[in-house]
């Protein structure tokens, strides 16, 4: 399946540029640290993701040129998710109190809704970087269109990144080596190889 074509190419492009890839990594984990500056390199992350599925190598001097890019823009996403994560979870909160069968209906819909509020948001950034001038909506927008027109490519690839992270966190090493640049691969080449493959996009 074609679906999968994009795994087989993460793999071979992290394994290939592991070095930079995990410097990097790391870079991406002690700025994060500041909360601050956690935004701007998480985009620039997926700059590094988008440039090399053009061929271009992943380069640190790169790297800090994208956090100064995007820090404003990043930011702008960084407090408007901030503010959706605390509203899911008040709501959340809300319903779970409910002993009844409209509260367990809600709480039911709330979390249907969290799940697709998360593949669109793994697709966010990707979308981000294939615009020609970025902007939120238009990247939220065609997440959404992607996620409903072929919700088992980012279920597939949301998956393996929700399994990436579950092992991370009890082993710690990975997250900060290695697995949020998998996670931003995977997002980004998974988009790419979608566009390209319904003839949308020409990499």
């Amino acid at each position: 399946m074609w679906r999968f074509n994009s795994l087989h190419r993460v793999a071979l492009d992290v394994y290939n540029w592991l070095l930079p890839l995990v410097t990097i990594n790391i870079l991406w984990f002690l700025l994060s640290l500041t909360v601050v500056l956690m935004p701007p390199a998480t985009a620039a992350l997926y700059e590094i993701a988008y440039l090399a599925k053009k061929g271009h190598d992943p380069d640190i001097q790169a790297f800090l040129a994208a956090i100064r890019r995007w820090l404003l823009k990043s930011w702008l996403w960084g407090a408007g998710y901030l503010l959706l994560v605390v509203l899911v979870w008040v709501a959340l909160q809300f319903y779970t109190a409910q002993q009844n069968p409209i509260g367990n209906l809600l709480l039911t819909v709330t979390g249907a809704i969290l799940i697709f509020i998360s593949l669109v948001e793994f697709y966010h950034w990707p979308y981000m970087m294939a615009q020609e001038t970025p902007h939120h909506v238009w990247a939220v927008r065609n997440a959404a269109f992607t996620v409903l027109a072929d919700p088992l490519m980012p279920l597939i690839y949301g998956g393996i990144t929700l399994l990436l992270f579950l092992v991370s966190v009890v082993l710690i090493a990975p997250m900060v080596l290695i697995t949020p640049t998998v996670a931003v691969f995977l997002g980004v080449y998974s988009v790419l190889d979608w566009l390209e493959h319904h003839s949308l996009l020409t990499i």
